[in-house]
């Protein structure tokens, strides 16, 4: 079994997010009206709660029948081959591209002049090491999602290797408390932030919504519809009425408008997914699911996330060189369009290569059965 309305939702999250910042990319050249419209400008980072809950559900689709410390491991290394070799590459490739900037443009906005072997350091552990939020961010700015990925991967690692049958229930009641202690202590050194930031609620949103729906043969299509549409809803009733500034990534960081943005963000979006799920288990909208260009975006989701960066920071060098003022909110969905095409080369040629070669070379002990097959970023 496959669900392909998984990677319809990918394709819809990371399209979100590219989108706002082509936004932000045209605001520093020229004025649109997207911008303008509404609280339409920041709204597309709305994509990155959305992947948080999808990976909640993955990670629970594919891995909750593992069980022992061999499993524990596989599931860590499969982890690491999924997602550390194209974010180290597209890390790469941004360094290239912003030593290029400093050396050959003198670009004195530049991240590399700021810190950069702390920022090396940032990018290969991931996991946040300053204890100031916000400071020594690693150089693709979108890494500070993959720390908590690593998270909500560390905690689901512990509860294999403890040989749980009720990981689920477990990973509820282990990252309720950690957001609860966080809450009641108010720390202050940004490591601890982290490991309490109630963002990983967004992540239990997925457990739940899997443990419903491998538990539960079909809903209703009238009631998985109802969810599809009450989730849509809100996002278009916040574009139009507002989210304050659950969107600015330093108050997600530093935990202080987290739980808002759970609630804002991270609920319409598990609402989302559940009704698109059980849509595509009472075999509705087949067409929709299993269309090749949404399914080719959803499959190059994580390299689109990562190489559209560097592909704005390139169109930023244009713009300043050519002065592309010019219709400005074409401008917007060409960004959008480049970013996108450049990003599923990056997974036709680097990132799928690189991840059948490295899953050829290791070895494959028999693990516990998953319920199914997913595509588990």
């Amino acid at each position: 079994m496959k669900l392909n309305s998984i990677q319809l939702l990918r394709a819809v999250a990371v399209s979100l997010v590219v989108y706002a910042h082509s936004i932000d990319l045209q605001m520093s050249f020229s004025m649109s009206r997207q911008q303008h419209f509404f609280y339409l400008q920041n709204f597309g980072a709305i994509g990155v709660d959305l992947f948080f809950v999808i990976s909640g559900f993955v990670i629970t689709f594919v891995a909750n029948q593992y069980v022992g410390a061999a499993a524990g491991g596989q599931f860590l290394v499969k982890r690491f081959l999924r997602i550390n070799p194209g974010y180290y590459i597209a890390s790469l490739g941004y360094l290239c591209f912003s030593t290029a900037a400093v050396l050959v443009w003198h670009n004195p906005t530049s991240k590399l002049v700021s810190e950069p072997w702390h920022r090396l350091l940032q990018t290969l552990l991931i996991f946040p090491l300053n204890a100031v939020p916000g400071k020594r961010m690693p150089l693709l700015i979108v890494g500070w999602t993959l720390s908590f990925e690593w998270l909500f991967y560390g905690l689901f690692f512990l509860l294999i290797v403890s040989k749980s049958r009720r990981k689920p229930l477990l990973l509820i009641v282990l990252v309720a408390m950690l957001v609860l202690a966080g809450y009641i202590a108010h720390f202050h050194d940004n490591r601890l932030i982290f490991m309490t930031n109630p963002i990983l609620l967004e992540f239990l949103l997925g457990v739940i919504i899997c443990q419903v729906y491998t538990s539960t043969k079909v809903i209703p299509a009238v009631a998985a519809m109802a969810l599809v549409l009450a989730g849509t809803g809100i996002y278009v009733y916040e574009i139009f009425h507002g989210y304050g500034n659950v969107s600015e990534l330093q108050f997600t960081m530093d935990g202080s408008l987290s739980l808002l943005r759970f609630l804002l963000w991270g609920l319409p979006s598990g609402l989302l997914v559940m009704g698109c799920v059980f849509l595509e288990k009472k075999q509705l909208f087949a067409r929709v699911w299993n269309n090749k260009w949404i399914q080719l975006t959803g499959d190059a989701s994580y390299s689109i996330y990562l190489v559209h960066i560097i592909v704005f920071s390139m169109l930023s060098q244009v713009h300043r060189r050519i002065k592309l003022n010019a219709l400005p909110d074409l401008s917007i969905f060409l960004q959008l369009a480049l970013a996108i095409a450049a990003g599923i080369a990056f997974y036709r040629l680097v990132e799928k290569p690189l991840l059948q070669r490295l899953q050829r070379k290791r070895p494959k002990p028999a693990l516990a059965a998953a319920p199914g097959t997913i595509n588990p970023l």
